[in-house]
């Protein structure tokens, strides 16, 4: 996976302010463990990887269809983050999906304004203007690490909707 080097400068903030964010981008762009795709086409956050949620309740509830029209059965629900610290509520746990997806629609639902820029996208309160987290582009892909996001701590809850299913 190649290296991407972000600089961004916002001439709002002091030097100093501008330092910290890009190293806290460097440090958290290159952490792998819980890269999370960004994805159009998802109408809810998904995951195969039962060890990432927490509070996981098992229980069939139909199935996902893929952009090929290929299904996964979705074998529960549960959240990314500590018990007490729940970053990404009401994650789909769906067997043999070997990516991570976080639908595009969910945090905008929620009044967060996603950024895409050439290199990298930004996830913004849409009422404080805090970047609450920052994705890096790869291979034409944005993906984000849910382990690196900012004080708003909301900003990727789902809302309680499964007339889609």
């Amino acid at each position: 996976m190649p290296k991407a080097h972000l600089t961004l400068l916002d001439p709002s903030l002091t030097a100093y302010q501008n330092l910290k964010f890009n190293l806290y981008l460097q440090v958290c762009l290159a952490s792998n463990n819980l890269l999370w795709y960004l994805d159009s086409g998802c109408s809810k956050h998904m995951t195969g990887d039962a060890s990432q949620l927490t509070n996981l309740k098992l229980r069939p509830a139909g199935y996902v269809t893929y952009g090929d029209n290929n299904r996964g059965r979705i074998l529960g629900v549960g959240n990314i983050g500590e018990i007490d610290k729940v970053i990404i509520k009401d994650v789909l746990l769906v067997e043999r999906l070997k990516h991570n997806l976080l639908s595009i629609s969910q945090p905008c639902d929620k009044g967060y304004k996603i950024t895409f820029e050439p290199n990298l996208c930004l996830i913004t309160d849409s009422k404080s203007t805090e970047t609450v987290l920052v994705g890096k582009r790869v291979n034409n892909v944005y993906m984000l690490n849910v382990s690196c996001i900012t004080s708003s701590m909301n900003c990727l809850l789902t809302r309680n909707d499964e007339s889609w299913l």
